[in-house]
């Protein structure tokens, strides 16, 4: 008897673009006219330069859920997040203690 494949045997650097490739060709999302102004997190300076970089991320949230069952918001942006750069802040709050 064969055993059966999952999404959790297969790894994330296989399935990822194989997926986000067949939710590009088969045409069922409807991509934001927006999208090419947009960044991945308020982190960023810039927007992706992959043009696919949407169905990258639909891929790969669709794989965490699957593997981890429903995820919340804080936690998703644990793992796609980062930093704000805040180097004008702390330059500032810098200034001012050396001021004092």
């Amino acid at each position: 008897m064969a055993s059966s494949v999952t999404i959790k045997d297969i790894p994330s650097s296989l399935f990822i673009p194989a997926y986000a490739e067949y939710l590009k060709k088969s045409g069922q999302i409807e991509v934001p006219s927006w999208l090419d102004m947009a960044k991945t997190g308020s982190h960023r300076i810039y927007s992706p330069k992959n043009p696919d970089w949407f169905f990258t991320r639909l891929a790969s949230l669709a794989r965490k859920f699957y593997i981890k069952g429903n995820k919340g918001i804080g936690s998703l942006q644990k793992e796609y997040g980062g930093k704000k750069k805040k180097e004008v802040q702390d330059l500032l709050k810098n200034r001012k203690q050396v001021e004092k």
